[in-house]
């Protein structure tokens, strides 16, 4: 067996574990915070999660004042992380496809945009945490995925070429990061998007089990 990667990075909820962010009020509630802020447009009127706090950065980051989108918003994306890792399941096989490709010699890290807190908790829970280095959270970044920016950062920490990584997501945002990374990418069914939701974002691979996985990261 001669591997095709040498190394992957994961993201996590709907990925390793089950998806459990309750979309709908958590991105109302977001909504309503945004414009508390000040913020509006088509980005706030019908963006998610993630691409309304990117929208928020691109205008706070140039004048210092991402500190201040951090102290109104990051309490309400917390409250929601928290609510989940209370529902959280790990996918069939996920650790112990963590541990094959650590003893088979990959580097294998995790970018996500769950915050920092609940994703530790669950990365001890789950017995995650010790086969993957680094970790970078929506607390480590600027931009939440679908931005490249903590997918470029881990890059750079390992000093490896994109197309030597795989980068394992369940939704259009880690399809969308990965290739902004240079990244070829797997996506997992059932996770924050339907599989229509590729239609002209596909993946390289597309799979219903994490075991399907060994296979295209190592190769034959």
């Amino acid at each position: 067996m001669s591997q095709k990667y040498t190394a992957a990075i994961f993201d996590f909820e709907g990925t390793l574990v089950d998806f459990q962010w309750q979309l709908k009020p958590a991105e109302d509630e977001l909504r309503r915070a945004f414009a508390e802020l000040g913020f509006d447009g088509k980005e706030f009127a019908s963006g998610n999660y993630a691409t309304m706090w990117n929208a928020a950065a691109d205008l706070l980051a140039r004048q210092g004042r991402m500190a201040e989108l951090r102290r109104a918003l990051c309490p309400v994306y917390e409250r929601w992380d928290l609510d989940a890792l209370s529902r959280w399941a790990p996918r069939p096989g996920a650790a112990e496809l963590l541990c094959r490709l650590v003893a088979g010699g990959l580097r294998v890290g995790m970018v996500s945009n769950v915050g920092r807190a609940a994703l530790a908790s669950a990365l001890t829970r789950f017995d995650f945490a010790r086969w993957l280095s680094p970790v970078l959270t929506r607390d480590d970044v600027t931009y939440m995925k679908p931005r490249a920016e903590g997918i470029l950062r881990l890059l750079s920490h390992w000093q490896v070429a994109a197309g030597e990584v795989l980068f394992v997501g369940d939704s259009r945002a880690d399809v969308l990061g990965a290739r902004a990374a240079g990244m070829p990418v797997a996506i997992i069914r059932g996770g924050e998007c339907d599989e229509t939701a590729f239609a002209d974002a596909p993946p390289d691979h597309m799979i219903s089990q994490l075991n399907e996985l060994v296979e295209p990261i190592a190769g034959r």
